[in-house]
């Protein structure tokens, strides 16, 4: 996280499927109190969300949609973001009160798909993950993406295990930078 507070990057998400993962939430909120924004993602049920949250997050992300998930996020002040990939199932999450709206694996149909949803829901706050990187960031935020979630186009294992730390910050940079000039375009 270090590394990619230094390329620019203040949000992350720490996924329930990293060993440790709830300490790494409670460590993180500790380290960088009000500097960035840690949540919990891979969360399929309400009590992966309670877990998450009295850790420390401050939003939790889902593959799925689930009504459960957003309930305790609403009750326990933590931003829901529901994972969704059809219209009716974006539909469903905004219904149940979701903050944001995961849209989950975007590579599979690109930009246009986010374009064409938001047409007829403008309300809703869609955040398109899977595939993303820093060459296709201005795409979703163009076609009206509220934010967009950036993994596997950002986070190098193999740089991690090596220790070539500087590899993530110059990711986040790029991506940062992405995300700026989609911005100034808009």
């Amino acid at each position: 996280m270090d590394a990619l507070i230094r390329g620019g990057l203040d949000v992350f998400e720490v996924t329930l499927t990293t060993p440790g993962a709830l300490e790494v939430i409670s460590e993180a909120r500790k380290k960088y109190g009000d500097k960035a924004l840690v949540g919990v993602g891979t969360v399929i049920d309400k009590t992966g969300a309670e877990k998450g949250l009295a850790a420390g997050a401050q939003f939790v992300v889902s593959p799925s949609l689930d009504k459960e998930v957003i309930d305790v996020c609403a009750s326990q002040g933590g931003v829901s973001c529901p994972g969704t990939f059809t219209a009716t199932e974006i539909v469903q999450a905004w219904k149940w009160g979701a903050d944001l709206i995961k849209v989950f694996p975007i590579s599979q149909v690109g930009p246009g798909y986010i374009k064409a949803i938001l047409g007829p829901l403008p309300q809703a706050r869609l955040v398109p993950t899977g595939g993303i990187d820093a060459t296709t960031i201005g795409g979703y935020l163009s076609a009206g993406a509220y934010a967009v979630g950036v993994g596997g186009g950002l986070i190098s294992n193999a740089a991690i295990s090596e220790g070539r730390y500087d590899a993530l910050t110059q990711g986040a940079t790029s991506v940062v930078g992405a995300v700026r000039r989609a911005r100034n375009q808009s």
